[in-house]
């Protein structure tokens, strides 16, 4: 290839990387601005965390055994 087309094909791709980066923008801003599921809880003691990571660690194991399950189900 000559040095114009590789100069074109890399426009291209740089054209392809904004526009994708432009919709992450764009829904980023509209789940800030609209989707209210999400709400900030305060900690109010040490329990109160411990509680929380807890119910963290739980929800990301059954969200695994899922990915999992899915997974073998698929085959």
């Amino acid at each position: 290839m000559n040095d114009s087309s590789d100069l074109v094909d890399y426009i291209k791709e740089v054209r392809l990387i904004l526009a994708d980066s432009i919709d992450t923008l764009l829904n980023l801003e509209y789940d800030v601005l609209y989707e209210k599921d999400d709400e900030i809880v305060l900690v109010s003691s040490v329990v109160d965390l411990v509680n929380m990571s807890y119910d963290v660690a739980e929800t990301e194991k059954l969200k695994n055994a899922e990915s999992g399950l899915l997974e073998r189900q698929a085959t």
